[in-house]
């Protein structure tokens, strides 16, 4: 019995990390899931998270040694994979929220500003 509860919670913890979004380093503090992927270092002191009477707007900065077009790029193969569609290379629609990526300085290092808005 210990053999088979063992052989399903590994086979349940197989399943997780291979639904979750490929080259994730971590979740944007302020919205739980949105991939923080490799490279970025996200600024936590720069999180603010705010209700308005629209909704929730969340904006964070994270920077990176990569290149923006490398960011967005990387950001576009795996929104999707996560129900958000690409209106351009920096933003991203899903569920009554806009996703903003602004290149803020492009370094090096990159910094990138992340902006989630209610629509």
């Amino acid at each position: 019995m210990r053999i088979w509860i063992r052989t399903a919670l590994l086979a349940a913890g197989l399943a997780l990390a291979a639904a979750a979004p490929a080259q994730a380093a971590g979740f944007l503090t302020g919205h739980e899931d949105l991939p923080l992927l490799a490279g970025l270092t996200q600024d936590r002191d720069s999180v603010m998270v705010f209700d308005t009477p629209q909704g929730r707007v969340v904006e964070a900065f994270a920077q990176t040694p990569q290149s923006a077009a490398a960011v967005l790029a990387a950001y576009a193969e795996t929104l999707p994979q996560l129900g958000w569609s690409g209106k351009t290379a920096a933003k991203f629609v899903r569920d009554g929220e806009t996703l903003t990526f602004e290149v803020v300085s492009k370094g090096p290092p990159t910094v990138i500003r992340i902006l989630i808005t209610s629509d």
